[in-house]
């Protein structure tokens, strides 16, 4: 019998935050990694790093799967690289920049709905001192889009407006 998305997370934390063999197979079903979004998405995110981070893996895997027609999607779990990416947000890594943005040119879809919101979890000014720092070859083409978006008149109004939306869709999944 397999565990349920909450076994799993208490698995995940009494293992010392560690994803165990029996939690990564929970992490395979698109069902079982949106219970854990909707579960998480009102607790601090930091604990769940590591989790996360194998959620993001599991989702790139997912879509890529869906738009090479690899798997249906009849249920709407596409949305799970977004929640996902939004806990990650959370976390506040500057870390994460790096992977999140590997993860928004999956595809045309992906690319144009996970926008400069979701890698300044950490702030703005911390993940434009992590890119200047970085030696990825993208780090540079990250700044430049991050700037491009909150240069803007408003963009902080926007973020925390974004950020409202994200938990509240998370929470009604």
């Amino acid at each position: 019998m397999s565990m349920s998305a909450d076994q799993a997370i208490d698995e995940y934390l009494s293992n010392g935050n560690t994803v165990t063999t029996a939690v990564g197979t929970v992490l395979l079903s698109p069902q079982a990694r949106r219970a854990i979004y909707k579960r998480l998405v009102n607790e601090p995110a930091a604990p769940y790093h590591i989790l996360l981070t194998q959620m993001l893996a599991e989702e790139v895997k997912f879509r890529t799967w869906i738009s090479e027609e690899i798997v249906q999607d009849d249920m709407n779990y596409y949305e799970g690289i977004y929640q996902c990416a939004f806990l990650l947000y959370r976390v506040g890594d500057v870390r994460d920049t790096l992977p999140l943005w590997q993860a928004k040119y999956i595809n045309m879809d992906v690319g144009s709905s996970m926008g400069a919101e979701y890698f300044v979890g950490a702030g703005l000014e911390q993940t434009l001192a992590f890119l200047a720092s970085s030696p990825a070859p993208q780090a540079a083409e990250i700044a430049e889009y991050l700037h491009g978006w909150f240069d803007q008149p408003g963009a902080i109004t926007w973020q925390e407006a974004w950020e409202r939306e994200r938990a509240s869709n998370i929470a009604c999944a």
